[in-house]
């Protein structure tokens, strides 16, 4: 019992601290009107299986939302699209080795029995997952990269949960696109 409440106390702790975040540069000097079309390119660090197709999709979806049509690579088009994605694994342990006594002792005079202190020399190691995705958009005629989305996020064991994360960072990287002029 004390372990999987510990162990649910540092998944809330590490979630809140590694929360989505969604990063976006630009070429400054590029006119983003110019692009009407885009098709794709092939990923080097596709995502696995299934994710695959979902991330085309959800890229696709915005990218037709901000007025981009998708072609075949044969028609010409302004821009081609790329991305790569990856998990990275992160340990995260926990535990108590010494004053677990006295902190218990005290936290039982002032608010009753325990249900989640560990027991003193006790460790909880979770694993956690963390999903990158990088989206590049290439100017086609001049190969250069004018636009980059990259988003972190830990992953769940639910892929509902997953997909909808999934669906929010695409969505957060293509608001800011077309940059604004300044």
């Amino acid at each position: 019992m004390c372990r999987s409440a510990l162990s649910a106390l540092i998944l809330l702790a590490a979630s809140a601290s590694f929360a989505q975040k969604v990063h976006v540069e630009f070429n400054k000097g590029v006119d983003f009107s110019k692009f009407k079309t885009y098709s794709w390119l092939e990923s080097k660090h596709p995502a696995q299986g299934a994710w695959a197709k979902q991330v085309v999709a959800d890229i696709d979806r915005q990218l037709t939302r901000k007025g981009l049509k998708k072609v075949d690579a044969a028609a010409g088009p302004d821009l081609q699209v790329v991305y790569n994605a990856g998990v990275k694994e992160r340990s995260i342990s926990a535990g108590c080795d010494y004053g677990c006594v006295l902190a218990e002792y005290l936290f039982n005079q002032a608010y009753g029995p325990r249900w989640f202190w560990p027991e003193p020399g006790s460790w909880v190691s979770e694993v956690e997952n963390n999903g990158n995705l990088v989206v590049d958009l290439v100017d086609a005629s001049s190969k250069d990269m004018v636009w980059r989305g990259v988003a972190t996020d830990t992953l769940s064991d639910k892929t509902k949960t997953n997909e909808h994360k999934l669906n929010k960072v695409v969505r957060r990287m293509f608001k800011k696109y077309p940059p604004k002029k300044a």
